[in-house]
């Protein structure tokens, strides 16, 4: 991974005044480029970099800088392809959860900015993984992807809970939200690796059948 200083590096200019609305910040760049790295489908650079401002100019100083803040970026891709490629259910770098459970929904503290990242990543994504997932994976991708997004909006968690957590036949949840969500905090790192295996499972046979074909 990138080392300390690399990281409060980018994190500073994907924070800078320069930078457009929308741009992500270091862990909602983080949990995009996860999402990228186990797309079915390998998506070049060209796609996904400028989704990181949004797809507006990301205003770099000089060429100087321009350099370097890709360079950090590709580093970052690569790693977090590298983890992918391992089905590392590794934590990403820097986010570690909160005690209380209702702190981890925070939009300033990393994990729920890393679920958000995911998140848009995902949903950018969502038709190249519509067009490979069997039905018998269809349950296992929307229980995963359910648990990394959990954290990065307590609307969306509290619409996942009442679905899950409430039986037709009932009019009240079977247990409280902080338990369902102290339970997904814990599902997390093994959805990181579930989500990998699944994404890079289904493009690594997609690669062999074209190299096979050829």
């Amino acid at each position: 991974m990138l080392s300390k200083s690399e990281v409060k590096l980018l994190t500073e200019f994907l924070d800078g005044p320069e930078r457009p609305d929308g741009t992500f910040t270091f862990h909602e760049l983080q949990g995009f480029l996860f999402a990228v790295a186990c797309s079915p489908e390998l998506v070049p650079p060209s796609a996904w970099v400028p989704i990181i401002s949004d797809e507006k100019d990301i205003t770099f100083k000089d060429e100087e800088e321009a350099q370097l803040i890709m360079g950090l970026i590709m580093s970052l891709y690569n790693a977090i392809n590298e983890a992918a490629f391992s089905r590392s259910n590794r934590m990403p770098t820097g986010c570690k959860f909160q005690t209380d459970i209702e702190d981890n929904f925070d939009d300033e503290l990393p994990v729920s900015q890393w679920s958000l990242g995911f998140t848009i990543g995902h949903d950018w994504l969502a038709e190249v993984w519509e067009g490979y997932i069997p039905n018998e994976l269809d349950e296992e991708v929307g229980a995963t992807t359910m648990v990394l997004s959990f954290f990065g909006s307590r609307s969306l968690a509290e619409a996942y809970y009442l679905e899950a957590s409430t039986a037709p036949t009932q009019r009240k949840p079977r247990v409280p939200f902080a338990e369902y969500a102290g339970t997904i905090r814990e599902l997390f790192p093994d959805a990181l690796a579930s989500y990998a295996h699944i994404g890079r499972g289904i493009s690594e046979i997609v690669a062999e059948m074209d190299a096979s074909r050829s």
